[in-house]
């Protein structure tokens, strides 16, 4: 257990995923998440002013918040009631973080509901 805190506290302060084809992008093209965390999703390819635009910009960002936090749909996945709730609290927290950092009002409302 103490060697699953230890990988995670790595993976946490090291992860980097990178979703989307577009390697070369200026930096304003992906969402970055400062300090222990970095995801970083590409959405260079999509037009955010529209809705279709939007709802997969959003999409990505739960695929990486999703991938990056572990699952969170089972007990039996999780391994833990205490792991379950944590990757659930690690998903909210940082999908709103990769909402907020994009700084598009329609993906807040989108996000927020």
């Amino acid at each position: 257990m103490k060697e699953s805190k230890s990988i995670r506290k790595f993976l946490t302060m090291s992860a980097i995923l990178v979703l989307g084809i577009p390697a070369i992008a200026s930096s304003s093209q992906f969402v970055n998440v400062e300090g222990d965390t970095v995801v970083r999703v590409s959405y260079a390819d999509l037009n955010l002013s529209s809705p279709a635009g939007l709802d997969a910009l959003y999409r990505r960002l739960q695929a990486a918040s999703s991938s990056f936090c572990g699952p969170q749909r089972s007990l039996r996945e999780a391994g833990s009631q205490k792991q379950l709730v944590s990757n659930k609290q690690c998903y909210s927290n940082l999908l709103s973080k990769l909402v907020a950092k994009v700084g598009n009002a329609d993906l807040t409302e989108l996000h927020t509901g």
